[in-house]
């Protein structure tokens, strides 16, 4: 029998043995592997839906603060309120990474849960400005501490065909909370919001992770080979694609154990690090992703998001922008779900070019349209839907591909042994991209008008499209390992 044959059986005889003890062995019994890892990505989704609330929060928050308040804002004091939970996100994403790679993805998760609440809290409780801007921090930090082990969790515990669809469901789930939070916004005082976000995501939190295991891939790290087979066979069953994939894992865990009890750096962290950061399966997928990111963010998706009543005003008219703004987030809710379900018929790269192309054809013309109803001195009310009309193709295009891909890809590409370090990078990148096109969208609009500002964006857009469809490689259908080794050999 050769040793391929000996593996495969005593990895299926350990996933046969395997009892789920306490309460999740009853999950184990009533539910598909299907519905265990979305059980399991149920954790990640949650999260996300509160930081779909600290993103969409300043469009309701500043409007009501600004109109019915003890205490007065400035414009400039706004710009802070809505830019600073995304400067806390560069920070978090540095921890988030490191806390997941030393702690595991499920430790990362329950740690975030506490600025979430400390944030929320502060924010209900305030009287002035500070508390405002120290809440809008935590929840940032928060919204940060996610991003790494979000998309990596659902990455690590789904199998190929599922994972494109659930991997999308993070920027669903952005546009879920988004939506929730500003038709909450129309009805409630932003008090009682800030108090339903710091009670109920973290509960449902704390229930799920309760019962779902740690991600095998980080137990493999940790050399806790058995943990991960036995977290394994939780998530996947014991189907002969999951078998096989399964050992695909311990055999590459099995080489680069190896190779560091050869260079005899096993217990030195630093070292680890340097090495395995040398590798193309390393720096290959890390610049991609990076540009993925800097292409979605310089696109305008959350100047947009950040901005939507003023921007409404302006593109619409006066009165119109809170019915506007429940328009553009119920078309994000639907083409988020749309991009999940795309995300697994279609391929990846297709999927980027038709939205790229489509952002910024959409893009351009909300910026044509708005430039030529300026010059009517806003009196054209076929030129001011017509900028409706456009906007919500922007929204649809750039929610079906730009917007989720860069999380697709980072929960798929990052190298298994440097995941927590490296998904750290690209989502603390991420939102230092998010902080800067935020806080200077009102400076923009001021010297280059809204329409100027999207001309930027639509550019951008195009451009970053045609260089990634260039240097992205296919994901979809294939495992984790096919796609680390795919940057190795080329």
């Amino acid at each position: 029998m050769s040793s391929k044959d000996e593996t495969s059986n005593t990895i299926l005889q350990n996933v046969n043995n395997y009892t789920i003890k306490s309460g999740s062995g009853n999950i184990e019994k009533r539910f598909s592997p299907l519905l265990r890892q979305i059980l399991a990505a149920g954790v990640p989704i949650i999260s996300t839906v509160g930081a779909g609330f600290t993103t969409g929060y300043s469009a309701i928050f500043l409007p009501q603060l600004q109109s019915n308040s003890s205490f007065e804002i400035t414009p400039e004091q706004g710009s802070w309120i809505a830019s600073i939970a995304a400067f806390a996100m560069a920070p978090g994403c540095l921890l988030g990474g490191f806390i997941m790679q030393k702690y595991g993805r499920k430790f990362a998760h329950y740690f975030l849960c506490f600025p979430t609440i400390l944030g929320w809290i502060a924010i209900y409780l305030a009287d002035s400005l500070p508390p405002i801007l120290i809440g809008r921090f935590l929840t940032g930090l928060a919204t940060g501490l996610l991003g790494p082990p979000g998309t990596v969790f659902i990455g690590e515990t789904s199998e190929p065909r599922y994972r494109g669809f659930l991997l999308a469901t993070i920027t669903l789930s952005i546009s879920l909370g988004m939506f929730l939070c500003h038709v909450m916004g129309t009805y409630l005082y932003w008090k009682s919001i800030a108090l339903i976000s710091a009670t109920i995501f973290p509960c449902l939190i704390f229930i799920i992770l309760s019962v779902v295991p740690e991600s095998p891939s980080w137990l493999l790290t940790q050399h806790r080979v058995e943990d991960a087979e036995k977290a394994f066979r939780w998530l996947r069953g014991s189907s002969p694609d999951a078998i096989c994939e399964l050992e695909g894992l311990i055999k590459k865990h099995e080489i680069l154990k190896k190779e560091e009890d050869a260079s005899n750096i096993e217990n030195d962290t630093v070292a680890r690090l340097r090495v395995n950061t040398q590798k193309p399966e390393f720096y290959k997928p890390l610049g991609i992703i990076l540009l993925c990111f800097f292409v979605m963010q310089f696109s305008g998706v959350n100047s947009v998001a950040f901005y939507t009543i003023s921007l409404m005003k302006s593109v619409t008219g006066p009165g119109n922008e809170y019915f506007s703004m429940i328009i553009i987030d119920i078309v994000r809710v639907i083409a988020s779900f749309l991009a999940c379900v795309l995300l697994k018929m279609c391929y990846r790269r297709t999927l980027l070019m038709i939205s790229g192309v489509g952002t910024s054809l959409c893009m351009t013309a909300v910026a044509v349209c708005m430039y030529l109803n300026k010059q009517s001195a806003g009196s054209s009310s076929i030129l001011s839907w017509l900028s409706m009309v456009f906007l919500i193709g922007y929204i649809c295009f750039i929610s079906c591909g730009l917007f989720p891909l860069p999380w697709v890809l980072q929960g798929e590409m990052l190298q298994q042994v440097t995941r927590g370090f490296s998904s750290g990078l690209t989502s603390c990148f991420n939102f230092i991209c998010f902080f800067i096109v935020v806080k200077t969208f009102v400076q923009l609009s001021g010297a280059l008008e809204p329409f100027g500002v999207f001309m930027v964006y639509a550019l951008i857009a195009l451009i970053g499209t045609l260089v990634l469809y260039l240097i992205l490689p296919e994901t979809k259908n294939r495992t984790l390992q096919q796609i680390e080794d795919g940057f190795g050999k080329h």
